[in-house]
């Protein structure tokens, strides 16, 4: 048993070394994405991602020091992460980042009848023109029948092929096509990646327990 055990110790370090590096790109996620997401939704990734760290750090402790006791604790937060998962993908809304880019585009569309230049950064991001299309700025009086530069190529509308013809929402909604797809492999990959390592960190603690009972025999 001491060759498998040992694979088993370090499979389980190994395990914990890249959960402690996806609780790190969790976090990174959830800071960088602060304002494409509702808040709620950012403070919940970086709070997943804070657990996850967590976790990752208690188990590598209990691995090394061979610790029953840290390990059966670390089994018990990783069933408590690993439901947490599972409530996630059952009570997850759907489209929750496209939404929220259709409903930046809706705002931004708003803020640039009184304040021209609202959508440059919406324009320039995803090479879209206007709310619908670049003919939605001829209702606008401030730009005089012209656009401005961030709905043509390089910010230049010298020359009239650079015009991004196609409205933001369509555009932004095209970009979002495949977030469901998407999402759905990061949270089930997300929840194998737990079921694998809190079987290692079962059979480990198992096998320390039992090793344990002995030596007090």
């Amino acid at each position: 048993m001491g060759c498998a055990t040992g694979t088993i110790k370090y499979s389980l370090f190994l395990f914990n070394a890249l959960w402690a590096i996806l609780g790190i790109l969790v976090l990174i996620f959830g800071g960088l994405g602060w304002g494409a997401m509702p808040d709620a939704y950012a403070i919940g990734i970086l709070v997943l991602g804070g657990i996850i760290l967590v976790i990752s750090l208690f188990g590598c402790c209990g691995a090394v020091r061979e610790s029953p006791r840290m390990l059966w604790t670390y089994v018990s937060l990783l069933l408590v992460l690993l439901l947490l998962i599972v409530a996630f993908i059952i009570l997850n809304p759907k489209d929750v980042f496209k939404k929220y880019a259709l409903q930046t585009v809706e705002n931004q569309w708003e803020l640039e009848q009184t304040m021209p230049g609202s959508m440059d950064i919406i324009q320039k991001t995803y090479n879209c023109c206007g709310r619908d299309s670049a003919q939605d700025y001829l209702d606008i009086k401030f730009w005089n029948n012209t656009v401005p530069n961030s709905c043509c190529k390089d910010e230049s509308c010298v020359n009239p092929l650079n015009l991004y013809l196609r409205g933001c929402l369509s555009t932004v909604e095209e970009a979002f096509a495949d977030e469901a797809s998407t999402l759905g492999y990061l949270e089930w990959g997300l929840l194998g990646f737990n079921a694998a390592i809190l079987l290692l960190a079962i059979i480990l603690a198992i096998h320390y327990t039992n090793r344990r009972r002995r030596y007090n025999y």
